[in-house]
């Protein structure tokens, strides 16, 4: 099994969608009682899915006078064949626009040269493509000489077949938290960052943790057989990453929760923030030092801790393994009286800014659960393992892209630890 190496620097990284889930149970620590109301809009809004959005951006040259999107009426523009949601874009763009001119491009790295050699003015690309072509080998130049000057919000409706949700709220049960790279409503598909599978036994009070990071090389439904990085399946949607994670460790995904940068700060902060160990020092500039040993955290400085990978030698997996750190503190927090202190603002930002699948009926079953038998839950945390290596993608083809080849012993021992747990 590989230990893992320094990744290609990408514009945003991961950090610990967790909190969400601790939101969920948020109900267990007794306030029920006091905030009714409020905990009852909260489980509405959360358990209320919105449709799926997606967000295309307008690009132009970094040196282009164009300043919005009106500015590029007239521009020829340029569009990658196969791209997700590609013709809805479009038809967006005309709509706002008129008669548009615009040439298609095998993929987003001939796009990207066609708009760079000045054959198109302006190109329409999805804000998960732009991301992960500034990841790419030879096209960093891309987080500096592309400007975005607008942006199209599609409402979609291919949402994949929804998971089968068990009738009645079952003791063990497999939860699937998705924490994306964007800011804003938590409806937008983006690359799927955090991928954490919680294994729960209420009777026993046992939360298993496995980590998989977002460059696993894996396939889901969409590619056909084809494989991508995990973290391109949140383009496709939330069952799609499910899907994924259910292949690779042959396993049933009962629910999922889905947060996004926006909800992970405003959780936190509305815990009161959380203590967080490190077992290393390092600095993220401009936000803070994080010493050896617990680290009080808010809510920003935790997801800062979260994200990053570049101070250390292990990339990824030691992000992951923060990541770890971060849920193990969000579950104390949420089992202590800290909560029933912040109960309104918590609920308040998990109704807000959290997604799921989850019916309403087991959430409240699972807080009368809790309010009957309180007590700090047993963490055991796992991040997948694997080697390094470089592959083609579905979602981005035409160039290979940094991937994690997934080991299988410890692909193995995942399997064997969610075993344990769900029974």
């Amino acid at each position: 099994m590989g230990t893992g190496r320094k990744l290609t620097r990408g514009q945003k990284a991961a950090w610990a969608l967790a909190a969400g889930a601790a939101a969920l149970v948020l109900a267990a620590v007794g306030a029920v009682a006091y905030y009714g109301n409020i905990l009852h809009g909260a489980v509405e809004q959360a358990t209320a899915r919105e449709p799926d959005r997606a967000v295309v951006g307008v690009y132009v040259e970094a040196g282009d006078p164009a300043q919005s999107l009106e500015d590029t009426a007239g521009y020829a523009y340029g569009a990658a064949a196969g791209e997700p949601h590609g013709e809805q874009a479009q038809a967006a763009l005309r709509q706002r626009l008129g008669e548009v001119e615009i040439a298609s491009s095998p993929t987003a790295f001939a796009l990207a040269d066609r708009l760079k050699a000045g054959e198109v003015r302006a190109i329409l690309l999805g804000d998960a493509y732009a991301q992960a072509l500034s990841e790419a080998p030879g096209y960093q130049w891309t987080a500096r000489r592309l400007r975005q000057v607008g942006s199209l919000e599609l409402e979609l409706e291919d949402t994949p077949e929804p998971l089968a949700v068990p009738e009645d709220l079952p003791r063990r049960f497999l939860v699937y938290l998705s924490g994306t790279d964007t800011f804003g409503s938590a409806a937008t598909r983006a690359r799927s960052d955090v991928n954490i599978l919680a294994a729960v036994d209420t009777q026993e009070k046992k939360l298993l943790l496995v980590a998989t990071p977002r460059d696993f090389y894996v396939t889901f439904p969409e590619t056909g057989g084809a494989g991508d990085k995990l973290a391109h399946a949140g383009i496709y949607g939330v069952e799609a990453s499910a899907a994924a994670l259910e292949g690779l460790y042959g396993v049933a995904v009962n629910y999922w929760v889905k947060l996004n940068f926006t909800g992970f700060v405003e959780l936190i902060d509305a815990l009161g923030g959380v203590e967080v160990y490190s077992d290393q020092a390092f600095t993220v500039e401009p936000i803070r030092t994080y010493q050896q040993g617990y680290n009080q955290l808010t809510g920003l400085e935790a997801l800062a801790f979260a994200r990053e990978r570049y101070s250390f030698p292990d990339g990824d997996y030691q992000r992951a393994k923060n990541q770890m750190e971060v849920i193990r503190a969000v579950v104390e927090k949420c089992s202590s009286f800290a909560l029933v202190q912040n109960f309104r603002p918590v609920l308040e930002a998990a109704g807000e800014h959290l997604e799921t699948n989850m019916p309403k009926e087991h959430l409240y079953g699972l807080a009368a659960q809790q309010l009957g038998d309180p007590g700090p839950w047993t963490v055991e945390t796992y991040t997948a393992q694997g080697e390094s290596a470089y592959r083609e993608t579905y979602s981005m083809p035409g160039q290979e892209l940094y991937v994690i080849l997934p080991g299988e012993d410890s692909v193995q021992e995942a399997k064997e630890k969610l075993a344990a747990v769900l029974g």
